[in-house]
């Protein structure tokens, strides 16, 4: 046989591959080998079955993936423990076992963590095995065609899982051909360099899979809110209207309302008004005792207490009993205690089922902006009836205390029908005289110091030779330009509560505080749980900071009345306990900060009280989202929202609260993605994948025909190619590619 080298420009080239024609592989007698001539291909039953079972288990790897994905898209929840079979692990929260089924939880926790970080390791580990796999096929396709595959990247299937090897110069410099051989085609290159990115991405991916599969395979303990249930749609309060309704208390009817006699609501809420402010009076006393704080009063209603809440800005909000009751109603529901008008109840399945719960509602909730001040009080009749008069206070100061002016309201229902007032004593038993309480309410207020009224005219209109002749709209223009913005807040919708000074009945001295109402709809949130809210306090949740944007509420003055538990122009018992303390620090209210902040608890628990028991109207909330109530009560949102409750539940759960757990979707459907790729390419090709001692033992029958000769650098040593084949008996064989050198070498099959 002739010689297997050839003439460079030669026009005929030779793409054959040599096997040894003896049973022994040894040469022929002419010390050739000879070529192997379309034989077919023998491949081992134990390579097919591998074949098969390689890519069955690549596939089988989307099963446990899929369902890592449909956990934690769907959020979904476990329960009280990550060990929760057939989703039943009570917590028992509010049994006298908790503590111990806490533990016990605990180690279970612990337990199945501990156990998921393994399955999280065996699928790293699974694909790894089929990321080999894939990179072993391309590297196969990729050496089946044209001149072949680099050396560098022949073992690539071998070396990708290591970091290092996305840093090593071998994988983005062998597609270059090294200086002594044929020259190549740019696509030809680029190709190869799709390999090597191909590569680098799987060495990412095999890399990142173990810590991603386990964010996604341990769940974490969340906060999640069962569905928000459209309970009610809001449609007014009766704030700017007396109390009619007979819910006050069951002694009040409708007859005792309607004549504005409170009294019959005080077997409830008059020990509730002086627990209440008893609190408030004792932490001052801590306060100016010790290095404490003031800590806010609670209140009960129902089965829950509150107390109030501020915002950043100088509001002071508080919650609605008529929203406490029914949301007591839901909170003994999920303790599981009996009710006194209804059957046993017993809790929702998903509240037991969590280590914490903090059932939520919205409903309307009412803050109010009030200051205290000292000075005199003056009116001005306007007519014999009481039908409209002027009543103006001095001593309304600026924040800073710098500047002083008078207020003035406009009172009477000739004004306006909603200005009406009330008027009740404090029985002072140290005293023959008692001390007297008016609640004023105005639509319209307006200010004046001793150089400048700002424009209005109320100095000149006050006198009585002129105030007939006033045009009392312009003097209280609410939106007069000259009035300092701090002062223009408070002179629409002005409520004012009056107190006189005990022992000095008879002058004109009074302790006087204004206020202004404004309407919210905040989130009412009480956490179930008797280990950690004992008290059973209600909290209010997404209240504005301010109201600057927003007209205040009109108030009834027998709201106060009510809350006080006292008819109109009536006496309160002296024996009560915030009698007591009222006579007692309305004296010396302003001698002292602690009197004062002793006075101002006094009245903002008050008049807190009396906001806290406004009622409110609701009809049934809309049947579902695209209903003709639903468009209509979205249409006007503000006047009329649509009030939702849920809960809020501590569990064990999957999901995609965290940027890891993003990171960790797109790392496995990229790997999915891949699983896929690998599957349908093996599918095509039908490339069998062979063992490091198959490529070992190929490489050592390659007969050697100086492809290397002259490349003593590693970098161009990698720059070599080879095609590899398989002969007739599925053995692999590598042909290797020509070189620029005299002659070029060329192997048949």
């Amino acid at each position: 046989m002739e010689p297997i080298y050839e003439p460079i420009g030669s026009k005929r080239e030779i793409d054959i591959s040599y096997q040894p024609v003896s049973a022994d592989h040894s040469p022929n007698p002419g010390g050739h080998y000879a070529p192997i001539v379309d034989q077919p291909r023998r491949h081992s039953r134990r390579r097919i079955i591998w074949y098969w079972v390689s890519h069955l288990l690549s596939l089988l790897w989307l099963a446990p993936i899929a369902t890592l994905l449909y956990l934690n898209l769907s959020h979904h929840v476990i329960g009280a423990s990550v060990w929760c079979p057939r989703g039943d692990c009570n917590a028992e929260s509010t049994t006298d076992g908790a503590i111990r089924r806490a533990q016990k939880l605990d180690r279970q926790d612990h337990d199945t963590n501990g156990a998921l970080q393994f399955v999280a390791k065996a699928l790293e580990v699974w694909f790894i095995f089929v990321a080999t796999s894939f990179v072993y096929d391309i590297g196969i396709l990729f050496a089946k065609k044209g001149r072949g595959l680099p050396v560098g990247y022949l073992l690539s299937h071998l070396e990708f899982t290591d970091l290092r090897y996305l840093f090593s110069p071998l994988l983005w410099t062998s597609p270059w051909p090294h200086g002594n051989s044929v020259p190549e085609k740019q696509a030809r290159i680029v190709k190869l360099y799709i390999f090597a990115i191909i590569t680098a991405l799987l060495t990412i991916l095999a890399n990142l899979m173990g810590p991603v599969t386990a964010v996604l395979v341990l769940p974490t303990l969340q906060w999640i809110d069962t569905p928000h249930i459209m309970d009610q749609t809001f449609n007014g309060t009766g704030i700017m209207y007396a109390p009619n309704s007979e819910y006050l208390s069951s002694n009040c009817n409708a007859s005792q309302l309607l004549a504005r006699n409170y009294s019959c609501t005080s077997d409830v809420y008059g020990p509730i008004l002086d627990a209440w402010a008893a609190q408030g009076v004792a932490s001052v006393k801590q306060f100016n005792n010790s290095d404490g704080s003031l800590v806010l009063g609670v209140s009960q209603e129902a089965s829950l207490q509150f107390t109030y809440n501020a915002t950043q800005g100088e509001l002071i909000w508080v919650a609605n009993r008529q929203v406490l009751r029914e949301m007591s109603h839901e909170f003994l529901k999920t303790l599981g205690w009996y009710t006194t008008n209804e059957p046993p109840e017993y809790p929702d399945k998903r509240y037991n089922n969590s280590l914490q719960t903090i059932l939520q509602r919205q409903g309307p909730s009412l803050g109010m902006q009030s200051n205290c001040y000292s000075g005199n009080v003056t009116d001005l009749m306007l007519d014999d009836n009481l039908h409209r008069w002027i009543r103006c206070y001095t001593g309304w100061t600026t924040l800073d205390g710098l500047t002083s002016y008078t207020k003035c309201l406009r009172l009477g229902t000739g004004f306006k029908e909603t200005n009406y007032n009330a008027q009740f004593d404090l029985e002072n038993k140290e005293s023959y005289w008692d001390t007297g309480v008016g609640v004023y309410f105005a639509d319209k207020a307006t200010y004046y110091s001793e150089t400048d009224d700002f424009g209005s005219g109320i100095k000149a209109c006050l006198t009585n030779e002129t105030s007939i002749s006033c045009d009392w709209d312009r003097v209280f223009d609410s939106a007069n330009p000259n009035l300092p913005p701090e002062l223009r807040n408070t002179t629409v919708n002005v409520g004012v509560i009056s107190y006189q000074i005990p022992g000095d009945t008879e002058s004109n001295n009074r302790v006087w505080c204004d206020h202004v109402t404004y309407q919210s709809f905040p989130t009412y949130s009480i956490d179930t749980s008797p280990r950690s809210n004992p008290e059973a306090l209600v909290m209010l949740n997404d209240l504005p900071a301010n109201a600057n944007r927003t007209t205040p509420a009109v108030v009834s003055p027998d709201w106060f009345l009510a809350a006080w538990s006292v008819d109109n122009e009536g006496t309160l018992d002296g024996n009560r306990q915030i009698v007591k303390d009222l006579i007692r620090v309305l004296p010396v209210a302003f001698d002292s900060p602690v009197n004062f902040i002793e006075f101002y608890i006094l009245h903002v628990y008050a008049l807190g009280q009396s906001l806290s028991m406004v009622d409110y109207d609701s009809f049934p909330a809309p049947t579902g989202p695209n209903s003709m109530q639903a468009r209509e009560a979205a249409a006007d949102k503000i006047k009329h929202p649509i009030f939702h409750t849920w809960a809020t539940i501590h569990v064990w759960a999957y999901g995609l609260s965290s940027r890891t757990s993003k990171l960790g979707v797109l790392v496995v459907v990229l790997g999915s993605a891949c699983v896929l790729a690998r599957f349908f390419l093996g599918l095509f090709t039908g490339i069998q994948e062979r063992s490091t001692v198959e490529v070992l033992a190929a490489a050592f029958e390659h007969r050697h025909q100086g492809e290397f000769e002259g490349l003593e650098e590693e970098s161009h040593l990698a720059k070599v190619r080879y095609q590899v084949v398989e002969d007739g008996e599925g053995k692999q064989r590598f042909i290797p590619e020509k070189r620029t050198s005299r002659w070029s070498h060329a192997t048949s099959m």
